[in-house]
């Protein structure tokens, strides 16, 4: 049995992936108060998702890095997206399961 082991890319700086997680991070909030307001599609709920998933793709590349308590931190952050995005579509009577299982 093998391991999953994070593969680092070296492209981008640790300054810049923190970068990409908060610009990230301000359009799914973004998005998430404007669909509040005027209602979320399905297909609107998974381009959320996926951009939810490439947020936490920026933060397993910070993974094999020595701060631990900011991986951690950046971690909390996308799963109180995920939980907002959930409860949004389940308030807008979308199925949250598709939107999970991605």
């Amino acid at each position: 049995m093998t391991l999953w082991k994070p593969v680092r890319l070296r492209w981008c700086s640790q300054a810049d992936v923190l970068t990409a997680f908060q610009i990230v991070g301000r359009e799914i909030r973004n998005k998430c108060r404007r669909f509040d307001g005027e209602g979320l599609s399905q297909a609107d709920a998974s381009e959320l998702a996926g951009r939810i998933r490439e947020q936490r793709e920026l933060v397993r590349q910070l993974i094999d890095s020595r701060d631990g308590r900011r991986v951690r931190h950046l971690l909390k952050l996308n799963r109180k997206l995920r939980r907002r995005l959930l409860e949004l579509a389940e308030k807008n009577g979308l199925e949250g399961t598709v939107l999970r299982s991605k």
